[in-house]
């Protein structure tokens, strides 16, 4: 038998203070805490997402809740190097064409 996985998707909530961070947690799992910036990181749900930042929004200790972009982006970095070859080439290209004509 197959287990599906559900997707997670991540919500960045902005606290008034970090003193109630526990409470997060019954709302999904509290990935990272920063009490210097008083921010929360939450992984939940992709389905219930919009249902539970409604939720969370609502809290008294919640100034603003937002969607994190950290599971859309790529994982694997194939042909990256060859792409930053190419724009140092095309940049050294750029320069050197700047300083001919100046």
């Amino acid at each position: 038998m197959e287990q599906e996985k559900s997707t997670r998707a991540g919500l960045v909530v902005w606290l008034y203070t970090t003193k109630y961070v526990n409470k997060l947690k019954r709302y999904g799992l509290v990935h990272y805490v920063s009490k210097s910036m008083n921010y929360a990181i939450i992984y939940v749900n992709r389905e219930d997402m919009e249902a539970t930042a409604g939720t969370i929004a609502k809290q008294h200790f919640v100034r603003k809740v937002e969607e994190s972009y950290r599971c859309d982006l790529p994982n694997t970095f194939d042909g990256i190097l060859d792409e930053v070859a190419a724009l140092s080439e095309k940049e050294d290209e750029d320069n050197m064409l700047g300083s001919m004509f100046k």
